[in-house]
């Protein structure tokens, strides 16, 4: 996908961060946007910065791992604008805590947001653009945790990224073999100066227990200072948006952001084809 004047862009957690200077981007190149956050007051000061550009904007809150929400989120962009070009799957959350004591909810929470609010909108949005018929481009924001190996340290954020990855790349199998006009891409970053670190703020009470005393305990509470610590000196928001872009504009498929860490990926695609290797020398 190169033209991007008068087509339909679906951003999701459009309100902060890097979704909201795609959608800065977007407007800047005469995009119509559906905005799509959690964060109502936010989202809406999102699209009076977007409508400076002279953009047409659609705000829906949405909570993004409410399936039912976020399908309502396409049916009103679709009601308004009648089409789909670019759908950005952006919104997610961060938890924090080691494998020994996260919390199950924490678990579900990053599973449902990182993971299902991505396949909620390819599911919806998916087929719309292969009907369309016309240039289209679909991307997911997942995460250098999503391509380097697991840890112990905050395992379900590393668990729903690994499955953001894929989701991408099943999509990018599905299109190639229908051979739609669909380009596919799925962001890697390391640490981004967003507000992802403030997700608390917009957790859903589903996902949430105030008496659990690992929420007040030395190592959550050490965690989520670290990751304040991180995201504050992370990559600036500004370089995000057109860095997006021409990923778009090239069709890359895994967009790393942050090349220092090219070795956490080579570091895991041999440990695999190491031990992959090893059945070679087996005689069982």
């Amino acid at each position: 996908m190169k033209e991007f004047f008068g087509k339909v862009a679906l951003i999701t957690g459009a309100a902060h961060g890097i979704g909201y200077s795609f959608a800065l981007e977007a407007a800047s190149r005469g995009m119509k946007l559906a905005l799509v956050d959690i964060d109502e007051t936010a989202m809406l000061e999102a699209a009076k910065e977007c409508s400076r550009f002279g953009a047409e904007v659609l705000t829906c809150t949405t909570d993004v791992s409410v399936y039912e929400e976020a399908k309502a989120s396409v049916e009103a962009t679709m009601a308004r604008f009648g089409q789909i070009d670019l759908l950005f799957a952006n919104a997610g959350i961060a938890t924090a805590g080691s494998i020994l004591h996260i919390p199950i909810r924490d678990w579900e929470w990053a599973l449902a947001v990182n993971t299902m609010g991505i396949v909620h909108y390819v599911h919806e949005v998916l087929p719309i653009m292969e009907a369309q018929k016309t240039p289209a481009h679909l991307m997911c924001t997942a995460s250098i945790a999503g391509l380097r190996a697991g840890m112990a340290i905050n395992p379900p954020y590393f668990c729903s990224k690994h499955a953001a990855v894929s989701v991408a790349e099943s999509v990018k199998a599905e299109v190639e073999s229908s051979g739609s006009d669909i380009g596919v891409s799925v962001f890697c970053p390391m640490y981004v100066a967003t507000d992802i670190d403030n997700c608390e703020n917009h957790r859903p009470a589903r996902f949430w227990d105030a008496s659990d005393p690992f929420y007040n305990s030395e190592e959550y509470l050490t965690a989520r200072e670290a990751f304040h610590k991180n995201i504050a000196t992370g990559m600036p928001l500004k370089k995000i948006g057109k860095r997006l872009f021409k990923a778009i504009e090239d069709n890359q498929m895994y967009t790393v952001t942050h090349t220092q860490t090219i070795p956490y990926i080579e570091s895991r695609h041999r440990a695999i084809e190491e031990d992959a290797k090893k059945e070679l020398e087996l005689q069982l």
